[in-house]
């Protein structure tokens, strides 16, 4: 363990599978807390992205904490690449059950963007009373039918059997932020994988994107769900279909007009009001 900035500390654990998973806490300074916070990260970036995020989520008394999935910025696994996405939910109830040895009277909050959306979303249906809620930035509900052909998922199934780490799918970075410096800083970020999604990858991702839609009426925890109408990575559509058929009573979604795929991340006010939202829905389910 190491200190990086006053109050924060890194850390690690080994999963179930012998992989070191790289572990960040924002909030070690923080006296009294009023809540756990779980940021679970995107698909090829890393979880030190979130810091802003997190800073501001601590000024509300949130001890908040993040870990990189297997095979992304400073975990070990390759790059990328799992035989199941379920796998990211296993290492998030690990780490989570880890912290909450040390908090088991707080409340647990998640709170995932892109991938990490359905994460949270398959980790609040796994266990329906185990979170007191749960935020979501731009999750991936549903495919994207222009891009998941019937013909690419026969391809794909068929690679992922025989060539499971072949790429099958390239990300546009530019759609990440529509604040150039954002984009500048991903494509420039050593810890951000920059190659394409892969075949295993893909197939698991979309068999549980399809479980979730299946399944979506049994989510009854708690949710905000956040998504820009001009996100080309992960469809508004998603997060539309979630609000409207989960059993959840508390729920909100909110489109942003134009908004690209990192909300938290656009430029100027547009980015600092969406982390706004985010911190004011946490803090109001909070005790005093």
């Amino acid at each position: 363990m190491a200190d990086i900035e006053s109050g924060e500390r890194e850390s690690s654990f080994t999963n179930s599978d012998g992989k070191k998973i790289y572990c960040h806490y924002w909030c070690e300074d923080l006296k009294n807390p009023r809540a756990l916070v779980l940021i679970i990260h995107g698909v090829s970036e890393h979880c030190l992205w979130y810091t802003p995020l997190a800073l501001r989520l601590k000024e509300v008394g949130c001890y908040v904490f993040s870990h990189d999935h297997v095979g992304h910025g400073q975990s070990e696994g390759d790059r990328v690449h799992v035989e199941d996405f379920h796998e990211y939910v296993r290492d998030s109830f690990h780490h989570f059950d880890m912290v909450a040895e040390r908090f088991p009277h707080l409340p647990k909050f998640v709170l995932g963007h892109s991938m990490g959306g359905a994460i949270s979303i398959v980790a609040a249906m796994e266990r329906p009373d185990y979170f007191a809620g749960m935020v979501l930035i731009a999750p991936a509900v549903m495919a994207d039918p222009n891009s998941v052909t019937p013909l690419r998922v026969f391809l794909g199934r068929i690679a992922a059997r025989i060539c499971p780490q072949i790429t099958v799918l390239k990300l546009d970075t530019s759609n990440m932020s529509r604040d150039p410096a954002v984009v500048s800083r991903y494509l420039a970020d050593p810890l951000v994988y920059q190659g394409g999604l892969k075949a295993r990858w893909g197939k698991s991702m979309l068999e549980w994107m399809q479980w979730v839609e299946s399944n979506i009426t049994t989510l009854k925890c708690p949710f905000l769900t956040l998504h820009g109408t001009a996100d080309k990575a992960t469809l508004s559509e998603g997060s539309v279909f979630l609000d409207q058929n989960a059993s959840s009573s508390d729920k909100t979604c909110k489109l942003y007009e134009g908004y690209y795929h990192q909300l938290h991340n656009e430029p100027g006010e547009d980015g600092i009001g969406v982390q706004r939202e985010i911190v004011d829905w946490i803090a109001s389910r909070l005790k005093p």
